[in-house]
């Protein structure tokens, strides 16, 4: 063989095995593809779709377009998990998916059919056990009784806010059978004051007794019991409760010794008086309703100046909407 013949071959050998070197590594690689919609079918516009190895570590990102498309090439083949994530890195579902060699795979993201798809596995799984189903059903009936109360709750609380004070207490009674567990002394906090409002004094009186009752812990109970004992001529039982409402919260105390004093001057006792008006120290400028004075001095002291007026329920902290259930 000739030498010239000789560097032909050699060429060829040299070349055949770059092509075959190159095959295989070649053949490692694949890409994605697909196209992600919301529940209401429009494209996830700006979401990102997180492409994990699953063999080996590996983590790729791509960025849908405007219209709700992604593409990823360059991928090795195997097992993957490709997450859609929303625009603020939250992830929304995952799918697993193979990337194999030759066409991209097709890996797409339908939230309505995702949704509906959990939904079907959810009753499947109720539906094979029994404690699960009673659960369920019990969940409902007690959201749907939650909504029931919400709503008559919120129309009391409209005609509370429209000085339509007898109409709403008619609106919190109603909402009272509904109301369930931390809810309960809720609505009854809502009822005595619409009572208190109308100037149904023994009403409300009854209803935030109960409030009491159930949550001894909250000083907007008892300060407003205390305003309804002191309209009721209940002058020691409501210096105990407003005394009870400063021990309670201490940040809002001033404002309790505040309607405590002026119960104290409204019984003559001036000592305790003062040493409320020095609890109080600084006096709400919110308060201007005046508590029951004493017999024929209606509101004002020996030395013409009076004790200024005491709080209304309402202000200050307190329970005004419902927890959910």
């Amino acid at each position: 063989m000739s030498f010239s013949m000789m560097r032909k071959a050699m060429g060829a050998l040299v070349v055949a095995t770059v092509v075959i070197s190159l095959e295989p590594a070649f053949a490692q690689n694949g890409g994605l593809t697909g196209k992600c919609v919301g529940e209401d079918g429009k494209p996830l516009v700006g979401y990102n779709v997180m492409i994990e190895r699953q063999e080996v570590k590996g983590v790729f990102n791509v960025k849908t377009d405007k219209k709700g498309e992604y593409i990823r090439i360059g991928l090795p083949i195997g097992p993957y998990k490709v997450t859609l994530q929303d625009p603020n890195g939250h992830d929304v579902f995952f799918l697993i998916t193979h990337v194999s060699f030759g066409d991209n795979t097709e890996c797409n993201f339908d939230l309505a059919k995702e949704r509906a798809f959990q939904k079907q596995q959810k009753e499947k799984e109720i539906a094979a056990n029994p404690e699960l189903k009673k659960r369920q059903e019990e969940q409902e009936k007690e959201t749907k009784q939650f909504t029931g109360l919400k709503q008559i709750f919120d129309q009391g609380n409209v005609l509370l806010a429209e000085q339509k004070y007898p109409e709403a207490a008619q609106m919190f009674e109603q909402a009272l059978p509904l109301a369930k567990d931390k809810n309960v002394p809720v609505v009854l906090g809502k009822l005595g004051e619409s009572y208190q409002k109308a100037r149904q004094y023994p009403k409300a009186a009854e209803d935030y007794e109960k409030a009491v009752a159930l949550r001894p812990d909250e000083p907007t109970f008892h300060n407003n019991l205390g305003s309804v004992y002191a309209e009721m001529g209940k002058t020691a039982e409501a210096a105990a409760e407003f005394k009870k409402a400063a021990e309670l919260d201490p940040a809002q105390a001033s404002r309790y010794y505040y309607n405590y004093g002026a119960v104290m001057y409204n019984q003559g006792k001036m000592d305790d008086a003062a040493a409320a008006q020095k609890g109080h120290r600084d006096r709400p400028q919110i308060c201007g309703r005046l508590l029951p004075g004493r017999p024929g001095v209606d509101g004002q002291g020996d030395d013409g100046q009076g004790w200024p007026g005491g709080c209304p329920p309402g202000n200050g902290r307190g329970l005004s909407d419902l927890p959910h259930p």
